[in-house]
Formats: C-alpha cells, sequence, structure tokens
C-alpha cells in the first residue's frame, strides 16, 4: 500500500494538475478540455485527478484562482513600485495592461467564463483579492485628498472602462495607437469626475 502524501506533495501535485488544465483551457477553451485529456497528458487516468478535484468544474475553478492570484502578485508590485500616489495609479494600470496583453489566454479565463454559484472558497478569496488590486490605491488616494467618492465605485469604474477597451483590442476592433489613445483619455475623465472640486492639480 502506498504512503499518503504530505501536504506538501499533494499541493505540489494539484499545481501540476492546474498548470496542464490551463494549458488546455487556453488552447481550448474550457468546453473543449476535459479530465481525461489533462490526465492523459499528465500520464494518468482520469479517476487519478478524483483524489484532488471532484470534477472539472473544481479544477476550472482552482484554475481561475491561480489565474487571479498571478495576477494579483503582479498588480501588488506595481503598487508597492513607488511612493508616489499618481506614479502608483500609473505603474497600476500599466501592469494591468501588461498582464492582459503578455498572457492573454489567461485573462480570458478570468472574465470570459461562466463561474459556478455559489463559487468555491478558492475561487471567492481569490476574485476578492484580485479585486483589491484595483480599490487599494484609490483608498490611498481618496485618503490623501486627490480624489474623493467611494473607493470601490471608483476602482470599479477604472476597471470596466479599462477591462471593455481591452476586450476591443483583443478582438481587433480598435488599433493599438488608438487602445492607447482611448485608454488614457478614459482613465483621465474618471479622474476628473472623482476629484474634490477644490483641487486643480491632477497630472
Amino acid at each position: 500500500m502506498a504512503a499518503p502524501l504530505s501536504e506538501e506533495q499533494v499541493r505540489e501535485t494539484r499545481e501540476r494538475i492546474i498548470a496542464e488544465a490551463e494549458r488546455q483551457f487556453a488552447a481550448s477553451g474550457p468546453d473543449g478540455a476535459s479530465l481525461r485529456s489533462i490526465a492523459r497528458a499528465l500520464g494518468w487516468t482520469a479517476a487519478s485527478l478524483y483524489r484532488y478535484f471532484p470534477g472539472k468544474e473544481a479544477l476550472l475553478a482552482a484554475t481561475r484562482a491561480a489565474v487571479l492570484d498571478r495576477f494579483s502578485d503582479r498588480i501588488e508590485a506595481a503598487y508597492v513600485s513607488t511612493p508616489d500616489l499618481w506614479e502608483r495609479s500609473r505603474a497600476v494600470g500599466q501592469a494591468y495592461v501588461g498582464f492582459a496583453f503578455e498572457e492573454p489566454h489567461a485573462y480570458r479565463l478570468m472574465f470570459g467564463y461562466a463561474v459556478p454559484d455559489p463559487k468555491p472558497p478558492e475561487l471567492l478569496r481569490a476574485e476578492v483579492r484580485s479585486m483589491r488590486t484595483v480599490t487599494d490605491y484609490v483608498e490611498d488616494m481618496i485618503a490623501a485628498g486627490l480624489l474623493e467618492g467611494d473607493a470601490e465605485a471608483i476602482g470599479r469604474a477604472y476597471w470596466a472602462a479599462l477591462h471593455g477597451l481591452i476586450v476591443l483590442r483583443m478582438a481587433g476592433r480598435i488599433g493599438a495607437d488608438e487602445f492607447e489613445a482611448r485608454r488614457h483619455q478614459t482613465m483621465r475623465l474618471i479622474t476628473r469626475g472623482a476629484r474634490p472640486a477644490t483641487r486643480k492639480d491632477t497630472p
């Protein structure tokens, strides 16, 4: 009888499965990949995956959580890259755009498919963390008097506008130059709307 796996071995095995699942979901979409194809690529039987995930939906949720955490790592690194609040907001925005276009399949996996309801705790945690990355810097700017209003609402407005432009760019509906022009114009418009009435120093 095989010895039970340690927690570290289980974690490493789950990470291997998730990495292969992400590769196949990126290539074929969630509907085009199966537990059988993922197991085959790993040299396993499909039944062996059930030791780690109860089904494909759970594996997809875990894969999305892993992608969201990778995204959050990148945004959080940008967040701490400078103490200047305006520069920080630009760094966060650039990191967001960089992730989307450097890892387009991962970006689509984050936002492009239906999620189970209720969401698994692992996915919910990753989603909450990722949303904090687009509201934390806004909270800092509100605390410094550079913006005013509800940090979550402002952060979601930035996100919704940027996400919409990214989707248009990925679909080929707008070119690279138009994307950049619209991005900066839209971010400025949202920022102006959130500025305190007495402040005129937004870059």
